[in-house]
């Protein structure tokens, strides 16, 4: 977890997000919105909150997946922006940051066998409260 948020904490956007051009808060520890102030966004949260082991056969150790979401807050207040198009370019940036640099995996600095964005992304771009969301489901298959 440590390699991924260091991995995540140096995205750059394409665009600026809050007159941001990356995250200006990241951490592992999820909080809500109200709990997040308007300044420290755009906001990067890393929870893991699943692991799940899989058996190939009895003679073989058992696979482990862990199951990490991306939760990210935006201030999406300003009526004369689009919340979605910051949304989309911080996902944009997210998938530039996880992707593979060498070969065809991204193995976070060799730590595991694979890491990647795996499954449903959610995006509510806060039109009617001001606070924008990204949910972004990501597999890591432990070595």
């Amino acid at each position: 977890m440590t390699a991924l948020v260091g991995l995540l904490a140096g995205t750059r956007f394409a665009l600026s997000v809050n007159g941001q051009s990356g995250f200006v808060s990241v951490s592992r520890r999820l909080k809500l919105w109200s709990d997040v102030p308007k300044s420290q966004r755009p906001a990067l949260f890393v929870a893991e909150h699943r692991e799940q082991q899989s058996y190939q056969n009895e003679a073989l150790p058992a696979k482990t997946t862990l199951a990490v979401d991306l939760f990210v807050y935006i201030d999406a207040g300003d009526k004369n922006t689009i919340p979605a198009i910051a949304l989309n370019t911080i996902l944009d940036a997210l998938e530039a940051a996880l992707r593979p640099v060498n070969g065809s995996r991204q193995t976070l600095g060799g730590l595991v066998s694979h890491c990647r964005i795996d499954g449903a992304v959610l995006k509510d771009p806060g039109d009617l409260d001001g606070d924008g969301l990204l949910w972004v489901p990501l597999k890591i298959l432990a070595i």
